[in-house]
């Protein structure tokens, strides 16, 4: 196949485009339900400060302590990072062609929004 300057070389072949998209997106919504009920289950549940038994142990759900389970979210919350971060590789051609449309101004702002907002939170001071 000979490459023209309209056709480009695919990191994945387009026939296996859909089933894999179709797949990662299983993933981000099973992922974002874990998320929201560990969650749920820290805030309501198994709320700070709550559960501390006579004998010094902690109430436990399924085994697991607050602390485990709040390990089990942040585990969750990475993974739905790198989905996201697959999922938006994968349809760089359309946020790039058509969430922006003509107005390529438009797109980058909104990446360097997000981008400002993570380096905001990543560099704030620490209250000490």
């Amino acid at each position: 196949m000979t490459h023209t300057p309209h056709t480009r070389r695919r990191l994945i072949p387009a026939r296996f485009q859909n089933p894999i998209n179709r797949a990662l997106n299983l993933l981000l919504y099973l992922v974002l339900c874990f998320m929201i009920g560990t969650g749920l289950l820290l805030w309501l549940r198994l709320p700070p400060g709550q559960g501390r038994h006579r004998g010094g142990g902690h109430d436990a759900i399924l085994s697991l302590t607050r602390h485990e389970w709040g390990d089990w979210h942040l585990y969750a919350g990475l993974a739905f990072i790198a989905l996201c971060v697959v999922h938006l590789l994968m349809n760089w051609t359309w946020l790039r062609k058509i969430a922006a449309g003509a107005h390529a101004a438009r797109f980058w702002f909104g990446i360097a929004l997000g981008l400002a907002v993570i380096a905001v939170l990543w560099f704030v001071p620490i209250d000490h």
